[in-house]
């Protein structure tokens, strides 16, 4: 999975955002995540939401765990 950046562009493109309550004090933690991915032949939609998700949240420990509040993964093409 890549990030955008100057390398070729995935198959796929992705866009996520998790929400996830604070502990203690109130409010949430939000962040969202895009970017380009090539699957896998024989993978399905939800393995890639899956390995998009843990994807996620290791680059957003403050969201793990938490609330999918969108999800779309489409064909990088128009």
């Amino acid at each position: 999975m890549t990030q955008q950046t100057d390398a070729p562009q995935g198959t796929h493109h992705f866009v996520i955002t998790i929400q996830k309550p604070l502990l203690g004090g109130g409010g949430f933690a939000i962040a969202d995540m895009h970017g380009f991915i090539t699957l896998p032949p024989a993978w399905s939609r939800h393995d890639a939401f899956e390995a998009i998700r843990e994807e996620h949240a290791r680059r957003n420990p403050d969201t793990e765990g938490g609330s999918v509040l969108f999800f779309s993964l489409e064909l990088n093409q128009l």
